[in-house]
This record gives C-alpha cells, structure tokens and sequence, in this order.
C-alpha cells in the first residue's frame, strides 16, 4: 500500500480530475504528509509509517482536503485529525521500542 494519490483524493472528494486540480491535490497532499511526519517523529518516511499504520492515509487525505479548501489551516487540525496523530504516533513509538528490544 502506498500513499493515496491526487486521483484517489479527487475521486474522494468528487473534485474533477483536471491537470490543475490535480497539481493542487498533489502539492495538498505532499504538504500534509510532510506535516504529519514531522510531527510524530523527524525521521520517518511514509512508507515506513505505512508499514505499521495504515491510518496513515486516511489522515493524509483528511488533512490534505483541509489544506485544499483551506490551505492556512486557519482552524488548525480537527479534533478526529488529532486524535488519528496520537494513535500513529503511539503505533510507532511502540513499533519502535520493539525493534529496540525495549518492550
């Protein structure tokens, strides 16, 4: 599984499948998957959160529709957002402390 692409977003959100539609779904969803890496830890990528959190997606594309219709995220992240962040970030702390041989 790899991260959703500006098509599956597009075809998520209804949006028409235009060259400039699409570009802004990409840079939306780029700006959010950088935005949700950075917060649960500086050196992960989204493969590697993928692997342990398929959720990852599903607040990757929430947090880019916001951006898309809000790019300021004038209203920061919803609380269903901040709630999926904790939970991915618990899954890969624990994933990370098991391969530590920590727990």
């Amino acid at each position: 599984m790899g991260l959703i692409t500006p098509e599956e977003l597009a075809d998520e959100l209804h949006i028409d499948q235009t060259e400039e539609e699409i570009k802004s779904l990409t840079n939306a969803i780029n700006d959010a998957s950088s935005l949700v890496l950075s917060s649960i830890a500086n050196d992960l990528t989204a493969e590697a959160v993928l692997k342990v959190a398929p959720q990852f997606n599903r607040l990757v594309a929430s947090v880019a529709q916001s951006m898309y219709y809000d790019p300021a995220l004038s209203d920061g992240l919803s609380h269903g957002q901040m709630i999926l962040l904790q939970q991915i970030t618990g899954i890969v702390d624990w994933n990370a402390e098991v391969s530590n041989g920590n727990i």
